[in-house]
């Protein structure tokens, strides 16, 4: 928040405040509405009356709500700007960017790299310059319009594409140089187009849809959508499939307030090759009742375990061994959280009724920064879960683990130690065989040491390269433990024997100028070596593991706009071969059109196993040997 004239966190000349977590009290702009800022770090320029704030920045202001990664406000003036990761949310709308310049007393301001969804249109908008003159009126440069519902990072049905667009939400859009899509392929140009919008929906028919399938044969879907009132809507959709049926989709969705929405989708055939009727239903719900107390609700449920693999246009889908339906309830705390969850898995391939149910699972999560102004930091985790099935046994597990751990310690101001400790004691009301209640106890020691080393380039003209190493070692021991005869339903019962050293190293490229931050290399290399004996099938070195993220900077206005090129891969030191490898390739024009080129390998034998429950990146055990892929 802003500080006190008298005493503000941080305040100097241009100076910085120490590193911890800070929020200052609450001080009126110069409009006279108060304005609160939160962040790891805030800084205060008394000359310039500016508050500089880095690290999980929150900033509020009356409606309006900003998180970032950094941000800077100038106290009379009442400009905001914000970098990195960037989320603006209001009364009408949710902002997303790279960089965003705001006037809170005027609300006007850029956007860079932007992507803005509207609550009562339900529509997107997307553009590399966005100008905002109010909370519903805005110029918007290179970029598109669409209000189809999508999932994240998927294409949209249809969009318009746009040179310049001017969006008023409250009356219409008016583009220049306009394509309309259909699934990102241009097939309608409209030099000069306008789009109604207004604040009501209209019901009405949908635009049909058409296609054909090797496995449904001739496709036509006719959708009709029903604007119930202002705050939900319900659209079906009759479909026949000439080599597999008909049947209809319900999908309804609602937005009762700012904290509370949901969506839900029945899905309903009668399949001729199989002569049944056949259905899935899948939903969500987000609800939060205060600042600190909300509800979370999944749901996916299928007639039969073959329906996603014979209808589901995902490959992701169909592959799913289960899938899973969750409710949770979470109560923030101020040093933590309260939350009672649970789950169902419904298997789709291996399992069945012999597969255990999270009903239900209780849990509480502390954590204290510093203990008694001291670098030692205290955390503590508890759960209790009732694991519950329809064939076969049921099990509760009482499962707690407090920790210890040293921040701030280093060695000559370049080198950082941070030393950890963790208590795991588990209870279970009965044993794999026993009828008698079990328990286990261990630990789990951590010995870390750390870097952060850069140095930028000149480019002239204001721009930089920036190179950064982050090299990271880091020691685990977990003792040997009895564990046959405890009941194994997820990693908290899969403890095995840890003595290992971890030693990685993050390189990183990234491009600064204008205000920007442009990330060019993204590459990690980690491997493990086994201090006592290693695990069976393990060697004394594990595989090397490989990240990489690599996106070209290519000039936006060129012919290939965007490049992007991800490589995750494990190299056996032993045999010198690469027992994985998995590519991911992305090349992009503009807003035309896109390619992406996947490749997934494994070969035959044994796989190294990624992570465990006490450090995601280790490598202790080996997998069984399983057929190449």
């Amino acid at each position: 928040m802003f500080a006190q004239p008298d005493s503000p966190p941080g305040e100097s000349g241009g100076l910085s405040a120490d590193t911890s977590s800070q929020e200052a009290p609450a001080e009126p702009t110069s409009q006279g509405t108060p304005v609160a800022i939160n962040a790891d770090r805030i800084d205060y320029n008394r000359d310039r009356e500016e508050y500089h704030a880095t690290g999980a920045v929150d900033i509020t202001r009356g409606p309006i709500h900003l998180n970032a990664d950094e941000a800077t406000l100038q106290k009379l003036t009442g400009l905001l700007k914000a970098r990195g990761h960037v989320h603006l949310r209001d009364t009408q709308t949710d902002i997303w960017s790279e960089t965003l310049e705001l006037n809170l007393n005027t609300e006007a301001g850029v956007i860079t790299n932007g992507n803005i969804f509207s609550k009562e249109q339900n529509s997107f908008v997307t553009g590399r310059r966005l100008q905002r003159f109010s909370e519903t009126h805005y110029r918007v440069k290179e970029g598109s319009f669409t209000n189809c519902d999508v999932q994240d990072g998927a294409i949209p049905a249809w969009r318009f594409n746009f040179h310049d667009m001017d969006v008023e939400y409250e009356d219409s859009l008016f583009g220049k140089g306009v394509w309309f899509n259909v699934n990102d392929v241009p097939v309608i140009p409209l030099p000069t187009f306008r789009y109604p919008l207004g604040a009501s929906r209209k019901s009405g028919f949908l635009f049909p849809t058409t296609g054909y399938n090797t496995n449904f044969g001739y496709q036509y879907r006719q959708g009709y959508f029903w604007a119930i009132n202002p705050s939900s809507d319900l659209t079906i959709s009759p479909q026949i499939l000439t080599e597999r049926g008909g049947g209809a989709d319900l999908q309804y969705r609602y937005v009762w307030n700012r904290l509370t929405k949901g969506e839900w989708l029945i899905r309903s055939l009668y399949d001729t090759q199989q002569n049944r009727g056949r259905a899935e239903v899948r939903g969500a719900h987000v609800q939060q009742f205060n600042p600190d107390l909300s509800l979370r609700m999944m749901a996916n449920f299928s007639s039969d375990r073959t329906f996603l693999q014979n209808f589901s246009s995902s490959g992701t889908q169909r592959a799913l061994p289960s899938q899973e339906s969750y409710l949770t309830i979470l109560q923030r705390l101020d040093h933590g959280a309260l939350y009672l969850s649970g789950q169902y898995l419904q298997p789709l391939s291996t399992g069945g009724n012999t597969t255990f149910q999270r009903l239900p699972e209780i849990g509480h999560r502390f954590m204290n920064p510093s203990v008694l102004g001291s670098p030692i930091s205290l955390t503590a985790e508890t759960t209790a879960v009732q694991f519950h099935r329809q064939t076969g046994f049921d099990v509760g597990r009482l499962d707690v683990l407090p920790g210890l751990s040293m921040e701030g310690l280093h060695l000559g101001h370049t080198l950082g130690f941070r030393p950890q400790v963790k208590f795991r004691e588990v209870g279970y009301t009965r044993g794999l065989t026993s009828k008698s209640a079990q328990h286990r106890e261990t630990f789990w020691v951590g010995a870390e040491l750390f870097s952060n080393m850069s140095k930028r380039f000149s480019l002239g003209e204001g721009n930089w390269i920036r190179h950064s190493i982050q090299p990271n070692v880091i020691y685990e021991y977990v003792p040997q433990t009895k564990q046959a005869e405890l009941v194994q339903v997820d990693a908290v019962d899969d403890l095995i024997q840890k003595s290992l050293v971890t030693y990685s190293l993050k390189n990183r490229l990234s491009q600064i100028g204008g205000g920007n931050s442009n990330p060019w290399l993204d590459l990690l290399f980690a491997q493990s070596y086994h201090v006592a004996n290693p695990s069976p099938l393990a060697s004394k070195f594990s595989d090397i593991w490989t990240r990489g993220h690599f996106h070209a900077p290519v000039n936006s206005s060129a012919f290939i706009s965007a490049f992007d090129l991800r490589v995750d891969a494990f190299y056996d030191p032993n045999r010198k071969y690469f027992s994985q490898m998995n590519t991911d390739v992305l090349i992009q024009s503009q807003q035309t059109w896109y390619m992406t080129v996947g490749q997934r390998y494994a070969r035959e034998g044994s796989r190294v196993r990624r992570g465990d429950i006490w450090n995601p990146v280790s490598f202790n055990e080996v997998l069984a040997p399983a057929q190449e892929i």
